[in-house]
């Protein structure tokens, strides 16, 4: 018969699990911060090359870190590196046999399949495969593919008919990585490849070989595969290989060949391409846009030109009808909203009001969400308020706020709303460093960690499809220029933008510079400054432009060196401080001479101050908004548009 336990029994058995429990977590938490400890003294001398020791510092993180599988792919990487193959297989193995659902597992198994190939292991066919299987959409499953078709050409041997099944293989292998990476690091390589196989090649099959060489600069290889091809499925990269081949009579043959009768075939992309260089080739620009519009084309791709010639115009009622007359022949074409919109900006400058409006309900209501939005919801509540109807003014305001919180009109909007003093309301910014752009979640708490512990390599490798995550890489090896524009570019691709408070916006927006600027500011407004410096170089303070324009602040050698000379300035353009300080003395002249006003100064910066003087007396401008959509020269106007968007930007989220 079973003894009960008394009372005294239950309290030591629940002392003894709840010691367990401390026991655990205690424990935990001593891995976890030895594991970091020990992973932090392993990065850094990995990063000084110093890879045996870095292995043995790897080995002392805990088996119960959360950080293990990464030191284990550190180990891997240090073995690899000091050349034991073997040993860097097994420490991959141990990552892929863990069952971990990490980002890290289908990057070691296609690790070690590389290894297996330099071992002759046949093993590596299979996980090669597994990893196509797993991970079809990862760039690992693509470059899987151009190692199975490499194992499968090597293994060409026995009957004639054995060969050819092989041959086959190891060409759909090819022909699939050539198919998803055009461009990728080993397309070069597969074109070779599948010309050793010496296999029957169809039309699509040359152009994929063709595409390949031309995206790797092979332009003369690229051009003898197309020859092999049909033209008028090809026309395309037939002029895009001789323009860069330089033979420009070819190029613009196969340009004119393909919009007469071709155009429909192809993609609408690189129909634009094909016509943006056939227009480059002409002395002026307007000469080739006429050469185009002189054929009378009638297919995918005469909207764009039309469209580009009516931009061209500048008599102002001849760029009305224009306009009008390109709406009405492609209402649902690809520039049909540009052209709409062009449209209805004429209508507007001209001071035709009510038909503007008529054109704007249109926009608003057939393209809802396209490049012109924007602006279009913008001057809609101009209308409204030349109109006294102030409450639907300030709702179409409200909307360009909210949907496009980061553009041009979000700033001029809330001038409008707010009637902001000067209209440049922002003097100064509170510093707020670039951090990592996700807060902690379950999801990223191990990419996290990573990146606290500046193993940006491995950070870089785990995300290679957040943009994001790659420009705080780049930001934090010091690449600047490409973190902005990484980050810009993954922001243009979210439809709701995220509050100010988001930190992904810093990267967009970095403050940098920032501290020289609030010390050689002078008399301007330093958030200008830091604005102008984004636009002109995205912080590279090598940047050169192709007219000779150079450092932060881009500017022209002779410009700089009397500005050097007349304020005891080092010559040095590139020196940080001394270009900015150059810069800001540059501006400020700019901006005395021109009424001490931002906006005309901004303007001159680009276009020059004597272009600015002459826009004064031929411009018909009432306010700031006619002027600006006025400025003649495109490049300026794009100019001033994106300086003042960033000022605005820039004071959003840093007061």
């Amino acid at each position: 018969m079973r003894r009960r336990r008394n009372k005294y029994e239950y309290y030591l058995v629940a002392i003894f699990a709840v010691a367990m429990i401390l026991y655990f977590i205690i424990s935990n938490i001593s891995a976890e911060s030895n594991g970091v400890n020990a992973y932090s003294v392993a990065i850094k001398t990995y990063k000084n090359s110093n890879y045996e020791q870095a292995y043995q510092e790897f080995k002392k993180v805990p088996i119960n870190s959360s950080l293990k599988e990464a030191a284990l792919f550190r180990q891997a990487r240090c073995a690899t590196n000091l050349g034991d193959k073997e040993l860097a297989v097994r420490k991959y193995k141990k990552i892929i046999h863990s069952r971990s659902k990490s980002t890290i597992v289908p990057i070691s198994e296609y690790n070690m399949a590389t290894l297996l190939v330099d071992l002759k292991d046949k093993e590596a066919t299979k996980h090669f495969k597994n990893i196509i299987k797993k991970y079809p959409s990862s760039d690992y499953a693509i470059a899987s593919n151009y190692y199975l078709g490499l194992i499968s050409a090597e293994n060409i041997a026995g009957s004639e008919k054995h060969k050819i099944k092989q041959k086959n293989i190891a060409f759909n292998y090819f022909k699939n990585y050539l198919v998803k990476a055009p461009n990728g690091r080993f397309s070069n390589n597969v074109a070779d490849e599948i010309i050793k196989l010496d296999v029957p090649l169809h039309n699509y099959d040359n152009l994929l070989i063709a595409k390949a060489f031309y995206e790797n600069g092979e332009y003369e290889k690229a051009k003898l595969y197309l020859n092999k091809t049909t033209q008028s499925e090809s026309w395309t990269d037939f002029a895009k290989n001789e323009f860069r081949l330089g033979n420009i009579e070819k190029a613009r043959y196969y340009t004119n060949y393909g919009l007469k009768d071709f155009a429909n075939s192809v993609k609408q992309e690189d129909i634009i391409e094909v016509i943006d260089n056939y227009i480059s080739t002409y002395p002026t620009r307007k000469e080739g846009i006429q050469s185009l519009v002189a054929q009378k084309y009638n297919s995918a791709g005469a909207d764009y030109i039309a469209y580009l010639n009516c931009s061209e115009i500048v008599d102002a009622n001849l760029k009305d009808a224009c306009f009008s007359n390109a709406y009405k022949r492609f209402p649902n074409g690809q520039f049909s909203a540009e052209t709409l919109y062009s449209l209805f900006m004429e209508k507007y400058l001209n001071k035709k009001y009510n038909e503007a409006q008529r054109l704007g309900f249109l926009h608003i209501k057939k393209f809802p969400n396209t490049k012109s939005s924007p602006a279009i919801l913008y001057y809609m509540g101009r209308i409204a308020f030349k109109n006294k109807h102030y409450e639907s003014a300030n709702n179409y305001y409200n909307r360009v706020l909210t949907k496009y919180p980061d553009s041009y009109y979000a700033y001029r909007a809330n001038v409008n709303l707010y009637k902001d003093n000067g209209a440049f309301p922002y003097l100064n910014m509170n510093y707020k460093p670039v951090v990592f752009p996700y807060k902690k979640s379950l999801e990223n708490n191990f990419v996290i960690k990573l990146a606290l512990l500046k193993d940006y390599d491995l950070v870089e490798e785990l995300c290679k499809k957040d943009k994001f995550i790659q420009s705080w890489v780049a930001y934090e090896k010091g690449n600047y220029t490409v973190s902005t524009i990484l980050a810009r570019q993954a922001m243009d691709e979210i439809a709701e933008k995220p509050s100010f408070e988001d930190l992904r916006w810093r990267l967009i927006y970095p403050q940098h510079y920032f501290e020289i600027i609030e010390n050689v500011k002078g008399n301007n407004n330093p958030i200008i400054i830091e604005s102008i410096i984004k636009e002109e170089s995205h912080f590279n303070k090598y940047a050169k432009s192709f007219v000779g324009a150079g450092g932060l602040m881009q500017l022209m050698p002779t410009t700089f060196n009397e500005i050097a000379t007349n304020n005891a300035l080092e010559n040095d353009i590139f020196s940080e401080e001394t270009n900015i300080k150059a810069g800001c003395i540059y501006y400020s002249n700019l901006k005395k001479v021109l009424g001490n006003k931002d906006l005309y100064a901004i303007s001159a910066y680009n276009g020059g101050i004597g272009s600015v003087i002459n826009w004064f007396s031929k411009l018909n401008y009432s306010d700031t908004d006619e002027f600006v959509e006025q400025i003649p020269y495109p490049e300026t106007k794009n100019y001033v548009k994106k300086v003042l968007k960033s000022y605005w930007m820039y004071g959003n989220l840093y007061q």
